[in-house]
């Protein structure tokens, strides 16, 4: 039980830091894209611009994240019992037709 426990923990700790850091490497690779563009330089930017990148970008990866998570729940709660109930039938017939096949 321990372990479980701790492997739960670990798996809750890689999704905070992704969801941390995530936003901080797109907004990296924007500020860097924007830089070699020349549309933009370091000393124009002010650190509580910065900060306002940072937060907003932490809100669209959060909501898209959400939206993923909402999106993948209810394709598997509406969609996967059918599809294994329809496999479930699809194997069935098959052992039946070799079992058949054996007996000949």
């Amino acid at each position: 039980m321990v372990r479980s426990d701790l492997a739960d923990r670990l798996v809750v700790l890689a999704i905070g830091l992704l969801i941390v850091l995530g936003p901080v490497v797109l907004l990296v690779l924007t500020l860097g894209f924007l830089m070699v563009t020349g549309d933009l330089l370091v000393n124009q930017v002010t650190p509580v611009e910065f900060l306002e990148l940072y937060v907003i970008d932490l809100l669209l990866f959060s909501a898209f994240g959400y939206g993923v998570y909402r999106l993948t729940l209810t394709l598997v709660e509406s969609h996967l019992p059918a599809s294994l109930d329809a496999l479930e039938g699809e194997d069935a017939e098959r052992e039946a037709t070799d079992t058949s096949d054996d007996a000949e």
